[in-house]
């Protein structure tokens, strides 16, 4: 008769963890961990190994083809090549002109987008009210809160001028509106606040993209043909000064 061994549930063995007095160490290292650890001591250990010995066999003297495309620098190092193919002189200064000319449309298209930062941020309201007359005399005698029926504080006002007769009848209306107008102002001063952070920062890029289109162009004047002379002021700037030629 068969036994019913399979049936019989079996101990769980759980691996050891880490002590505590030692948790500072880490994790417990297992079985497969020092395997894992071990083979790769001994693959370093033998490339070592492999090295030492083909330096040991290494003559000085014999011929190969690398040596003829390869250096090594003072310490020993071997410098390799990376392949980079040297570009002429002309090709240099077309690669010049288009980084330039990059930098250059960046630079105006800031400027564009400056300028109409700076229109958006005009605090004057844009138009005027213009009032027509018969003739001189009335235009002498006009006055502008008899003629728009107002109060004198409530002029330089463009909307909801409100007249004399509102004015009295409804005091609500007054306090209302004189709200709504502080909330307007309020939302308007946060609104121009972010673009005037936002037109600081255009206007700091514009002068980095102009220092860099400089440079840029500066690089592509010395790589020209011409007896030119380096010169330094008295704030350590260094500037180039070209010899004037005759033209043909």
């Amino acid at each position: 008769m068969a036994k019913l061994v399979h049936n019989v549930q079996k101990k769980q063995h759980k691996e050891r963890s880490q002590l505590t007095e030692r948790a500072r160490f880490g994790l417990l290292e297992k079985k497969k961990d020092y395997r894992l650890r071990a083979a790769d001591y001994h693959k370093k250990q033998n490339a070592l190994k492999a090295l030492k010995l083909k330096a040991q066999a290494y003559n000085p003297d014999e011929y190969y083809h690398a040596m003829t495309k390869k250096s090594t620098d003072e310490r020993g190092v071997l410098i390799a090549d990376r392949g980079n193919e040297l570009m002429s002189v002309a090709q240099v200064k077309l690669l010049k002109t288009q980084d330039v000319n990059y930098v250059r449309t960046l630079r105006l298209n800031e400027l564009n987008k400056i300028e109409k930062l700076k229109k958006d941020l005009d605090f004057k309201a844009g138009g005027q009210h213009t009032v027509f007359v018969d003739s001189v005399l009335e235009q002498q005698n006009l006055t502008p809160e008899e003629f728009f029926n107002t109060d004198s504080s409530l002029i330089d006002r463009r909307e909801n001028r409100l007249r004399i007769s509102q004015l009295q009848s409804n005091e609500k209306l007054i306090k209302q509106d004189t709200l709504d107008d502080q909330n307007l102002i309020d939302d308007q001063n946060k609104e121009k606040l972010k673009q005037f952070k936002i037109l600081q920062q255009r206007l700091k890029r514009v002068e980095e993209l102009k220092e860099v289109e400089a440079k840029l162009e500066l690089t592509r004047e010395l790589m020209k043909n011409g007896n030119k002379k380096k010169v330094v002021d008295g704030n350590g700037n260094v500037q180039f000064k070209w010899k004037n030629v005759r033209k043909r």
